[in-house]
């Protein structure tokens, strides 16, 4: 594993989430949401509905019936060249593209319009709280991944070792916190360079609350995810990585 770090100056993070998600309210609707750009700030000048989409199909009598979609809107977005918000009927979502910054300025603006949103919807009570770092990583082509990763996919013997792609995903508790984490983990071969790699690692750490929106702790309860998710960050990596984007 890779000595932590408190910050990669170069870190491979290509978006950074911090969600919200909270009680939905009857009263609450995508329009509760329309006209927030005085609110969210001039620089988030792009703005369009959020869809959730109903897929419906069946058979009668044998025979099938006609393919159908319900579209309905459940939110606005707003976003600049790099940020985006997310305000749904059943919560907040802000999100950080490449270049990332640091946690204090994602998380600062995360909870600047967290605030807007609760102003907006007023809700009675949140559910659940996640930070999400999606990391990719252009590497060199290797033999063997545990040049790069800590707990390899390992295949038995006698199929072929050379891995041209894989995707895993786990599912993670820590008693310590009282929150869990999804880690995927994929390799995908780049078809413009054949001697590259391209890494994927997602973590995703939540933990489910009963807290209210104004709640102080709110804060402190997202400082212990992202703590989680930089311990299965390095734990998931070599040193090799490391040099490469510190």
């Amino acid at each position: 594993m890779a000595i932590p770090r408190t910050h990669l100056e170069n870190a491979p993070i290509v978006e950074a989430v911090i969600d919200f998600r909270v009680v939905s309210q009857e009263q609450v609707s995508a329009e509760t949401f329309a006209d927030l750009g005085s609110s969210v700030g001039e620089q988030y000048a792009k703005a369009g509905s959020i869809q959730s989409i109903e897929a419906r199909f069946g058979v009668l009598h044998g025979k099938p019936l006609g393919a159908s979609q319900i579209l309905t809107d459940i939110g606005f977005r707003y976003q600049t060249a790099t940020e985006i918000a997310q305000f749904r009927v059943d919560g907040f979502t802000f999100s950080k593209t490449v270049p990332y910054t640091t946690w204090e300025e994602v998380s600062d603006e995360a909870f600047r319009l967290w605030k807007v949103y609760v102003d907006a919807a007023k809700p009675r009570q949140v559910s659940r709280v996640a930070v999400r770092y999606i990391n990719q990583m252009q590497l060199p082509a290797v033999k063997d991944l545990g040049e790069y990763l800590t707990a390899p996919i390992q295949l038995p013997e006698p199929i072929p070792q050379m891995i041209r792609e894989f995707l895993t995903r786990v599912c993670v508790h820590d008693d310590k916190r009282n929150a869990s984490a999804v880690i995927v983990q994929a390799l995908e071969p780049r078809v413009d360079d054949p001697n590259t790699i391209s890494l994927l690692l997602d973590i995703d750490a939540f933990r489910e609350i009963r807290e209210s929106p104004d709640d102080p702790e709110l804060p402190s309860v997202f400082a212990q995810l992202r703590q989680l998710k930089n311990e299965i960050f390095f734990a998931s990596i070599t040193e090799k990585i490391v040099e490469k984007y510190a």
